[in-house]
Order: C-alpha cells, then structure tokens, then sequence
C-alpha cells in the first residue's frame, strides 16, 4: 500500500471525524467550547499543539545536528508548565471565568480593565499566532512535497486549505478532539521509529554514545553566555504563557481540571523533546551522509519503518502540524474578534464576532500560503518570534493574572519597554548580554515602576 494511498485514504477518516466532533453554536462555543472539557482533552490538546513541526522536524534536525545539547533546556519546559498549572491556571478558571481570550485576562474588568490594554494584547498575540502558523505552513509544505512530490508552493497552498476550512468550520472544540486523536496516533508510532532505530544492525550502544557525546560537547563549546540564556528562556516561556494555552485554561471544566492538564503537558512536552533529539541523534549515527534540514525526520524515518508504518508515520506527522497550525489558526481568529475588534467596538454582537473569526481564519490561511515559501528553517523561525514576544507579554500575563490591583498604563509601558530593550539589546550583539533576559527584567522593572509612580501620584492627590 502506498503512502500516496494511506495519506488519502486517512484524510477521508479524519474529515469524517471532524464532522462528528463539530458543534453548532455561538461564539462561547466556538471559542472556549462551553467551557466543558475534561483533564484528557484539555491536555491532549495543549501537548499536542505544541509538539508540532518545531518539536518534530525541528528538534530531530536539533538533534542530528547537534547531539544532545537542547536536551538540558528541554526540561526546563516541565518545570514552567508545572509553575503554569500549579499557580496561573486555577486563577486564571476561577477569576476569568467570564472570559474568551488573552486579552479578556490582560484587559478585561479583572485585571487591567482598560480597551487599550486589551487592544495591543490582541495586536501582539495576533503577530505571534500568525508568525507561527506561517511557519507551520512551511512545515507541512514539506511533508507534502516529500509524500507526493508537488512543488512547494502547491504543496502549502493544499495544507493550509485542508486546515482553513476545518478550523473556520469546527472551533475550538473540532480542534481540541482532532488534538487528542492526532496525539494519540503519534505518541504510539514515534516510540515505535525509536524502537525500530535501536534494533539496526548498525546502531551500536557504545559507539553512539562516544560520537553522541563528542557532538554534544562541539555544540556547546560553540556557544556563548548569551545564546544559552537565550535557549533557556526560549525553554521556559516559550509554552504555557501565550493564547492558545490561555484559551484551553479557559475551555476546561473547573480549575482542577485545568491544573492537572498543563502539569501533565509540561511533563510530556519535555519527555517528547528528548525522544525526538535522541531520533536525530541516532539518525546521524545511522546516517552520516544526509543533509541538515528540516526533511531529516523524514528520512530517518523512510530508512528505519517498514513502508506501510512508514505511510501512517506520514499521516500522523501531517496530522501534527495541522493540529498546531489550526490551533494558532482557531486562536488568531479569536483573539481578532475578541480583542481587537471588541476591543475599539465594545457593542460588537456575539453573531458577528463569530462571522468575523471565521472571516480571519480564512484571511490568515491565504496570507500565509504565500510568505511560508519563503522560510527554511522552521525550528529557528518560530524561536525567532517566541523569542521577541516574551520580552513583550510576559511580565504583563503575569502580573495580570497575580496582581490585585492594575493600571493599564504600567502594562502598555511594560510592553512598551519589553520590546524596545529586545531591540536594543539585539542590535547590539553582545555574547554577554541575553537580549531576552535582559528585556525581561526591565519589562518587570518598568511595570513595577509605573505602578510606584502612579501610586504617589494617588496619594499627593488625597
């Protein structure tokens, strides 16, 4: 059977599937599915969103590359999930249980309270959500054209219609079903390709280790204090801080729901990073002679299954990245309607928010079958873009969800200072100097500062 076939004949299924778990309904549903899912699903969904193409493709090219070097900031994703699930998420369920988005928790009554807050929290997150999905595009542009041949352009324009079309007709709960599927699928034939490497003829323990350990330590001699940093902060913010976590917060049952599944996410996040460094690694072992790129997973794969786990391999992969492409798809379009539109028009119906985030998602599909042919690395594209929205977002997520008291002005200005220090910071190259980090601290700093100023201010005026 062929893997032509199997791709196909697997397509017919998951539409099939996608119908069934559809809803009809109003924006609630649409966006945080009735606030009704259980522990499985919410974490499903959050694991699968994020062990797309970046800790796929990526991470197996990271690994063949490299050695084991990215598996000492993997674990670090655990321990910030854990921080996530543990503190954030029950009061992010219990305090915005009211709310749609990120931008409800940043600039709704709760927190900030504030249009301007909600506004540019939507703006920011729309440029990650789209960044991200353009280079999810790529990645299954890849996928296709190594299945079936086509040209680039072709291959993404088929990929991102197929997601398109299920993500504007299902919402967030077609999505988080078609999550759990397609991770189920995947966490099965993924250890089986592990199985089947260390079962080659060719793979010896001892010597793997020795040319593990030499590519390991080549890797980290070739970095500096500030691209460590980097990686680590990377590791530590790059999940469980951002919309499509929030929304499935949001979408659980009650808070120990939505506890339980981001603890359970960061743990399999981080185990699956060193699965998939371990493939690449072993695949360089195997096979010296292939090329550094993001199709190495791929050929891996093709030289170590047989041909019909091979074609489900395929499937299962595709289905990955169009599980996070339709998550950051889903999350965009809502955070569109919710944020920024509701944000300049506060009498904006729930019907036409609805109409609008489907109108985005189709929008955003388009746009991004014709920027992904331009991409070559997808690992270093959505760290390129992880990496300047941290500086932006995160000191302000926090605080929006641990303070008691807020003023919108300290979050604009924190976001503000977030990305100007990014800026700076980057430009000036220093091997020293963490941008990320550095731009972190003064976003605290200039939150924590703007409240004492207004403070005083208060007090004088009494």
């Amino acid at each position: 059977m062929s893997t032509q076939f199997i791709i196909i004949l697997f397509a017919i299924v998951y539409f099939g599937f996608i119908i069934y778990t559809r809803r009809k309904g109003n924006f609630e549903e649409f966006s945080v599915a009735g606030r009704s899912l259980g522990t499985f699903l919410i974490f499903a969904s959050v694991a699968a969103s994020y062990i797309g193409p970046a800790m796929t493709l990526g991470l197996s090219r990271e690994g063949f590359a490299n050695g084991t070097y990215v598996n000492s900031f993997s674990v670090l994703t655990a321990f910030a999930m854990g921080f996530v699930g543990i503190v954030l998420a029950p009061i992010v369920r219990k305090k915005f249980r009211a709310s749609f988005s990120i931008g409800d928790v940043m600039g709704g009554p709760e927190s900030h309270n504030h249009k301007n807050v909600k506004i540019a929290t939507g703006i920011i997150s729309i440029w990650l959500m789209s960044s991200v999905t353009i280079a999810l595009t790529y990645a299954g542009g890849e996928l296709i054209n190594n299945a079936f041949g086509f040209p680039k352009f072709w291959s993404i324009a088929i990929i991102t219609s197929i997601v398109v079309l299920y993500s504007s007709f299902g919402g967030i709960r077609a999505t988080i079903h078609t999550d759990a599927f397609q991770l189920i699928v995947f966490t099965i034939l993924v250890p089986l390709l592990a199985i089947f490497i260390i079962q080659d003829n060719g793979f010896n323990w001892s010597a793997f280790q020795e040319s593990s350990v030499l590519k390991t330590t080549t890797a980290k001699e070739s970095q500096n204090l500030s691209s460590i940093v980097g990686l680590a902060m990377f590791w530590i913010f790059g999940a469980g801080f951002d919309a499509p976590v929030i929304n499935r917060i949001l979408a659980s049952r009650d808070t120990k729901v939505a506890r339980t599944s981001i603890i359970l996410a960061g743990i399999f996040m981080s185990s699956w990073a060193v699965l998939m460094v371990f493939i690449g690694n072993a695949g360089a072992f195997l096979h010296p002679e292939l090329i550094v790129n993001d199709q190495v997973l791929l050929n891996i794969a093709e030289a170590h299954l047989p041909t019909a786990l091979y074609g489900l391999f395929m499937v299962a992969l595709i289905g990955v990245v169009m599980s996070s492409a339709d998550s950051t798809l889903n999350t965009a379009s809502i955070v569109f309607s919710e944020d920024v539109v509701g944000g300049i028009w506060k009498e904006t119906s729930q019907a036409s928010k609805l109409k609008l985030a489907k109108g985005f998602t189709i929008s955003l599909g388009i746009l991004a079958i014709f920027i992904a042919s331009y991409l070559t690395s997808i690992l270093h594209a959505i760290m390129t873009v992880v990496n300047i929205y941290i500086p932006m977002m995160i000191p302000v997520v926090i605080l929006s969800i641990l303070n008691k008291k807020h003023y919108w002005q300290s979050a604009i200005v924190s976001m503000v200072t977030g990305l100007i220090s990014f800026l700076i910071f980057e430009y000036l190259k220093s091997e020293s100097l963490p941008s990320t980090f550095i731009a972190v601290v003064f976003g605290f700093i200039a939150y924590w500062v703007c409240d004492q100023v207004i403070n005083n201010k208060k007090v004088l005026n009494t």
